[in-house]
């Protein structure tokens, strides 16, 4: 009965889609069932490109060197250099954790941000990001050092 529902979920969510969209993204809907997860012949095409429009758990180039490259050093600040935003999401979806003295040998869990506006876009950000460079160095002395990570409006403006 429980996948009759999930069932009826699926189309509701469909029908707001073209018909061609809707075709494509009904390969990401299946409804959970014991028996598929526990045989490992679930049928969901995951590693296909996302659709454009759609707010997706996977990432940019930049989500994965924030969470995937350089998400484990706990012993270094890492610096979004770009928007809040983007750096807020990526921290908050951020899928590793560690141990240490937040500050002192573990600095993961800080959201540090060069918190990019319009007019650092126009006009560039790059003493902007020095003294954010200069402060960490200052706050943080026992930090074994810092990387920067651009932000996709960062890396489109050059």
């Amino acid at each position: 009965m429980a996948e009759v529902g999930g069932q009826n979920v699926i189309e509701e969510l469909l029908e707001a889609y073209p018909e061609k969209a809707r075709k494509e993204r009904k390969k990401h809907f299946e409804i959970n069932d014991i028996e598929k997860i526990s045989t490992g012949k679930c049928s969901i095409k995951s590693n296909v490109k996302s659709r454009p429009g759609v707010m997706t758990v996977r990432g940019c180039a930049y989500a994965g060197s924030k969470g995937v490259v350089w998400g484990p050093i706990k012993d270094m600040v890492h610096i979004s250099h770009g928007p809040v935003g983007c750096g807020q999401y990526s921290w908050g979806t951020r899928r590793n954790y560690s141990n240490g003295i937040l500050g002192v040998n573990n600095f993961v869990s800080m959201q540090v941000t060069s918190d990019f506006q319009e007019r650092d876009i126009v006009f560039g950000g790059d003493k902007k990001l020095e003294k954010v460079c200069r402060e960490i160095k200052e706050m943080f002395p026992l930090a074994k050092g810092i990387t920067i990570q651009s932000e996709c409006p960062i890396g489109l403006i050059g």
